[in-house]
């Protein structure tokens, strides 16, 4: 699928003068392309985790489930900026080079996470604390919608021949250690310290230590070489507009890698981030406990991801992979959500280690399979605004979504039945590609 494909792609415009990427060990641009991620994920993600504390610091109600609703509406807040930020950081990828848009990205996520860090809560300041609260979800929302794609597409164009979707596949890894240790954190801070202590002071811990992290993730990138054109890719330059060639040549891969990123956006966050939290509220498990089983079902993926992504250099086509595995989940998410739902740990673990497996594949494979969808003149412009358009906007108000169904309807699984919709959709769409 990506020699047939890149045989017909063509150069962007690099500028650079940069280290060719052939002339470095194919590690450190693993490391450098990945490491953004964790700082990335670990700081987008931590407030979903940390909702159930952040809606009564923040939005205090008293309907715990309205209160829940308006934090996962600024969840979702930082998601809508995700195009805009796709938008930049695809022309600036596509136009000056990669390296400039990767290490802006992670600075722009950073200061935001401090702040809010040290941010004042409702009880201090009102309704402006909230006010800010939407405007550092904005600032972390545009860094992501450049950052994940710009990794991906950086680790596809350094890789080792007939090995993309392994070497694509590390941006993921590096997602989810982010995420990994945006659980982590919390659940160990919750597990310590009392509930009084965390709404004090405590639920600022994870947030200020995503700081400490974004330092390591800057220094990580110095030095990050432009990746270089292959041999078969021919000397065509790159639009000064990247958005114009992308529509212009490809609207319907466009519209196609869009729908995609929708369902697979949907899928992941149902099933891996929005669980913990229904667990919390919806049998007798404790937030910290939850945390901690997820924790656990994300150590799964980091182990399954890079197998999924050499899985789908050497033994299925990407999209035959990846097809199979959305119509796998469609068919296990009900039952498996009720089992969760019977309350009891070792159900808790055992449904969550199953969705971390199956959502391990699209994990391993999607990087490679975005970057190959389009033309490399556009590449990252195309990557990130499907990419963001469809896993931004719809993953991100999935978990709005899956608790505004439930208070509509009366009924725990409907989280469990949008996301089938989603899957089945999702899986009709690949094999269009």
């Amino acid at each position: 699928m990506s020699s047939a494909h890149d045989a017909n792609t063509t150069t962007s415009n690099p500028t650079s003068t940069s280290t060719p990427t052939n002339d470095i060990p194919k590690h450190r641009a693993t490391i450098a392309g990945a490491a953004g991620n964790v700082i990335e994920w670990y700081d987008f993600s931590l407030y979903g985790y940390m909702a159930a504390v952040l809606s009564r610091l923040f939005f205090p109600h008293e309907d715990q489930l309205v209160s829940l609703i308006a934090t996962y509406g600024v969840f979702a807040a930082g998601f809508i900026m995700r195009p805009l930020g796709g938008f930049v950081f695809g022309h600036v990828g596509d136009v000056i080079g990669r390296k400039r848009a990767l290490v802006v990205s992670v600075l722009l996520m950073v200061v935001p996470t401090i702040l809010l860090g040290l941010l004042p809560t409702y009880e201090q300041w009102g309704v402006w604390a909230a006010v800010c609260l939407v405007a550092i979800r904005m600032l972390q929302g545009l860094s992501v919608g450049g950052e994940f794609s710009g990794s991906a597409t950086y680790l596809a164009e350094t890789a080792a021949p007939g090995r993309r979707g392994l070497a694509a596949s590390w941006a993921n890894i590096g997602s989810m250690i982010g995420m990994l240790l945006g659980a982590a954190t919390p659940a160990v801070t919750l597990s310590l310290l009392s509930s009084p202590d965390v709404d004090a002071w405590g639920w600022r811990i994870p947030f200020l230590f995503g700081g400490v992290l974004g330092v390591i993730a800057l220094l990580l990138r110095r030095g990050l070489p432009e990746p270089q054109p292959d041999d078969n890719e021919s000397s065509k330059p790159v639009d000064d507009y990247p958005i114009r060639s992308l529509v212009r040549d490809e609207p319907v891969a466009m519209i196609q890698a869009v729908i995609y990123a929708a369902g697979y956006g949907v899928l992941f966050y149902i099933a891996m981030v929005y669980l913990p939290t229904w667990l919390s509220i919806y049998t007798k498990m404790q937030l910290h406990e939850a945390l901690f089983i997820a924790t656990a079902a994300m150590l799964l993926q980091v182990v399954i991801i890079p197998i999924a992504g050499w899985a789908s250099d050497v033994l299925l086509r990407r999209k035959i992979l990846l097809t199979a595995t959305f119509v796998l989940m469609a068919v296990v998410v009900a039952p498996l959500y009720a089992l969760a739902g019977q309350g009891a740990h070792w159900e808790a673990l055992t449904v969550l280690l199953v969705f971390a497996a199956i959502v391990a594949i699209p994990l391993g494979v999607t990087p490679s399979l975005m970057a190959e969808t389009f033309d490399r003149r556009h590449r990252l412009t195309g990557y990130s605004l499907s990419f963001n358009l469809g896993f931004g906007i719809a993953g991100g108000t999935a978990p709005m979504v899956a608790t505004w169904l439930i208070h509509r309807s009366g009924d725990s699984l409907a989280p469990a039945y949008y996301l089938v919709g989603c899957a089945i959709l999702a899986a009709v769409t690949l094999l269009t590609m």
